[in-house]
């Protein structure tokens, strides 16, 4: 079928006023079929378009646009590249995916290792599926910067973790890109005895190296579900091998700030949490680059709490009966939040760390706990119900494991609210009498 079709569109957007639903085809932008998420983005951004949409009915009809530049006319296709995704060529010893259980929707299992999702959201890719075509097309459009998993840069090294011969390709890349004034925000996945001592030092002193092209690097630990059989045979870090990890990531940060003012090397929250640490202040973040990485989130929540716990009340006037079920590891920094909220007269608030049975293993993510996880504790709520939203897939409320917030609702027979922060669940808790 001809044209790309549209899933849906923005509310308030250039495209509803213009009376194009859902369902509709794009023919063609300024007389010419986009290829790619790319194309439709670079001539979208132009202050005049000619637009030809196919109607659900077949008829063609033509949009003569003039708008603000870079105005987005508010189409949503159903996939983010328009086209189909780069796929992953990695077998990599640590994936996530090869980890998860059966049967959970289908698009939980894609791997996507795209340079332009890099580029437009931030994923992360290992640059070994890349060729002269998409070398010379994120040298044209300049795409920086780009978003790289590292994991080491021994060549031989690489290749085995990520069983791709192309893997050990990687700095000569980097370093091509860079010529060409891309810059890279960087992460290694950390697995004990195999990337991390004298190998995590080697992966810093080249990334290092190529400063300031890439910009940061952030080192993660692997993350292991109970879904191990026949995969390579890893372990994960204990509070020794963290507060080691620390240490090593600290002098390089002391290094890299006398020489360039920037730490470039950062540790994500869940190194501070396994150490029983908690986390530098947030002038060591360095306005928190890697953020999505789990880099600095304890930090943000920490200090939000210190600006809103100095604004409490006193007390409520009517009785207020409420549960947020967190992950594991919130739970280490929550629970001395919890205790002071519970001060507050006629506030009787429980908080419910919430063990991951779906996932298994050491998964101890808030974001990855499913309906059926919470299902096990449910006798246990009290009151409303709080979720943080990143146990929701965006804009649909719907659990890795498939079912709804409202099937969570129906089954505990409570409220379920949904929160993005810790400002606003304060607020929905406390309501008027934040003061």
């Amino acid at each position: 079928m001809r044209g790309k079709l549209i899933e849906r569109v923005v509310a308030g957007s250039i495209a509803e006023e213009l009376g194009i639903i859902s369902g509709d085809r794009v023919i063609t932008i300024n007389d010419t079929e986009p290829s790619d998420i790319l194309d439709w983005q670079l001539v979208e951004s132009t202050e005049e378009l000619l637009l030809t949409i196919q109607q659900q009915s077949g008829e063609l009809v033509e949009f003569e646009i003039e708008k603000d530049y870079d105005e987005a006319l508010g189409i949503v296709f159903p996939s983010p590249t328009l086209d189909k995704i780069h796929a992953c060529q990695n077998r990599c010893v640590f994936c996530f995916v090869d980890q998860m259980p059966a049967d959970m929707r289908e698009t939980l299992y894609i791997k996507d290792d795209d340079y332009r999702l890099s580029f437009l959201s931030g994923s992360y890719i290992t640059l070994t599926n890349i060729n002269d075509e998409d070398m010379a097309r994120i040298m044209r459009l300049h795409l920086s910067p780009l978003y790289v998993s590292v994991h080491t840069t021994d060549p031989t090294l690489r290749q085995q973790l990520m069983n791709n011969k192309r893997a050990g390709e990687l700095l000569p890349i980097m370093k091509r890109l860079a010529a060409a004034g891309i810059e890279f925000h960087t992460q290694v996945v950390l697995c004990p005895g195999l990337n991390d001592g004298e190998a995590l030092a080697q992966t810093i002193t080249d990334l290092y190296a190529l400063y300031p092209a890439v910009r940061t690097l952030a080192v993660v630990p692997v993350g292991l579900t109970g879904h191990r059989a026949e995969l390579y045979p890893l372990t994960v870090g204990d509070q020794t091998h963290a507060q080691e990890v620390l240490d090593q990531l600290t002098r390089w940060q002391e290094r890299s700030l006398a020489a360039h003012d920037t730490r470039f090397v950062f540790a994500s929250d869940e190194f501070y949490t396994m150490a029983g640490m908690r986390p530098p202040p947030a002038i060591a973040y360095e306005g928190y680059p890697q953020l999505e990485n789990g880099v600095g989130l304890v930090r943000i929540l920490l200090d939000e709490w210190n600006m809103y716990k100095e604004k409490l009340p006193i007390q409520l006037q009517e009785p207020t009966v409420a549960t947020i079920i967190t992950g594991v590891s919130a739970s280490f920094y929550l629970q001395p939040m919890v205790e002071r909220l519970n001060q507050i007269e006629n506030v009787q608030l429980t908080l419910l760390p919430v063990e991951n049975q779906f996932f298994g293993g050491k998964v101890t993510v808030a974001g990855l706990l499913t309906f059926q996880d919470i299902k096990s504790v449910i006798d246990k709520i009290q009151g409303t119900l709080y979720l943080p939203t990143v146990m929701l897939k965006e804009g649909r409320e719907l659990f890795l494991d498939g079912y709804t917030s409202n099937d969570l609702a129906s089954a505990a027979n409570v409220d379920v609210h949904t929160v993005n922060s810790l400002g606003e669940f304060l607020e929905a808790l406390l309501g008027k009498e934040m003061r």
